[in-house]
């Protein structure tokens, strides 16, 4: 996770692999970050002044398609943890998860060197947020590890493909008509 700010800098000079080889943990940490850096520039091109509905429309999409892998990559990288480290019932609960916490300082990375402010104060907060995010990954690893601390799978059930959200606003925009 050391390696996210350098991998997304290399990234705008050459299109991320998006498929890495491997179930390490490792690896599926890299995918993640590779997910949130696509999710980041779909976000900012919806933002930009100019966007035509169509592109809009094809980037909300993906970003949607993303949005689903990166639930999905969070949760490979719990399902590893836990098969490698079965959690000790006794054991403090901890409801964070490290694919959760994973996550934050991937998205963490790509805020640094976003950042507009690169030599100020706010540059330096937020390097400092991440230093105190990744030390209690490792804290909680390592406490993981000693069956000292424990924590349970979450599953992201979202709603995808129900409808009953759609049809919801479906309903209203034709009532507002």
């Amino acid at each position: 996770m050391r390696q996210f700010s350098d991998l997304a800098q290399a990234w705008h000079r050459q299109e991320p692999e998006m498929s890495w080889e491997g179930r390490t943990i490792a690896a599926t940490a890299l995918r993640l970050h590779a997910i949130n850096f696509a999710l980041w520039h779909h976000e900012d091109a919806v933002r930009r002044a100019g966007a035509d509905d169509h592109e809009i429309a094809r980037r909300k999409r993906s970003i949607d398609d993303l949005n689903a892998r990166r639930n999905a990559t969070i949760e490979d990288i719990d399902v590893a943890l836990l098969d490698r480290f079965p959690p000790n019932p006794t054991a403090r609960l901890h409801t964070e998860t490290p694919g959760t916490i994973v996550d934050r300082l991937s998205v963490l990375a790509l805020r640094i060197l976003h950042t507009d402010d690169r030599f100020g104060s706010r540059h330096r907060l937020l390097e400092e947020q991440y230093d105190d995010l990744f030390g209690g990954l490792d804290r909680l690893l390592a406490g993981i590890r000693d069956g000292e601390v424990r924590f349970k799978l979450y599953r992201q059930f979202k709603a995808e493909g129900q409808g009953s959200y759609c049809a919801l606003v479906e309903t209203r925009h034709t009532e507002q008509r």
